[in-house]
């Protein structure tokens, strides 16, 4: 045999099989959402749960996303993408505003997803996965807009920022004063542009 001829049991990944595997991760992913939108225990969003409602294997859910802080990072990507194409964490001043009001669009098109997330002990559990990378990419749009903030009213703003762009905020207007998507994301845009000027301003 011709050294370097691929045999048998090398290893080759069709287009087929990788549109498939796509398939099977969102199908996977659409199973842990409608048991995040269902409510309950914490513990239901378990690989077993999930593996029952896609119709698909336990092994299958550990291949696709090994731990289950993977498998709640993956609803939470999925949900991102269900709400449009350009939402995802923003790391600049630019791609923050970019986003803002397409973010509450999105929010209003899965509102009972995005309010099981922020009701339920499962969906609280999948937001607090990303605790440290939003943390980060707030402090780093603050200190684009000031680098001489100290770095205490750094994290303050930061975090101002990252609660006007977010379902908290959302629901919130949502809920005592009726706003939409559209509203909330003029309301608070207001306030961020705001913010973000006054640190543009200061010496």
């Amino acid at each position: 045999m011709t050294k370097g001829t691929p045999t048998s049991r090398t290893a080759y990944r069709s287009p087929l099989r990788a549109s498939q595997a796509e398939q099977t991760r969102e199908k996977i992913e659409q199973a842990a959402g409608a048991l995040l939108e269902e409510g309950g225990a914490a513990e239901s969003i378990t690989f077993r749960a999930v593996a029952a409602k896609a119709g698909v294997t336990e092994m299958t859910v550990y291949r696709h996303f090994p731990t289950r802080e993977d498998l709640l990072q993956g609803l939470w990507r999925a949900l991102n993408a269900r709400m449009g194409p350009d939402i995802g964490m923003p790391g600049t001043r630019k791609e923050l505003l970019a986003q803002h009001a397409g973010l509450f669009a999105g929010f209003d098109r899965i509102a009972p997803q995005i309010i099981a997330s922020l009701t339920t002990p499962q969906g609280r559990e999948m937001r607090s996965t990303l605790n440290d990378p939003r943390r980060r990419a707030f402090r780093a749009i603050v200190q684009e807009a000031c680098p001489d903030l100290p770095a205490r009213e750094r994290t303050r703003v930061a975090a101002i920022l990252q609660l006007l762009h977010s379902a908290h905020a959302w629901m919130s207007l949502r809920e005592q004063w009726g706003f939409d998507g559209q509203e909330a994301a003029a309301a608070t845009r207001w306030t961020i542009d705001i913010i973000l000027e006054h640190l543009r301003k200061k010496p």
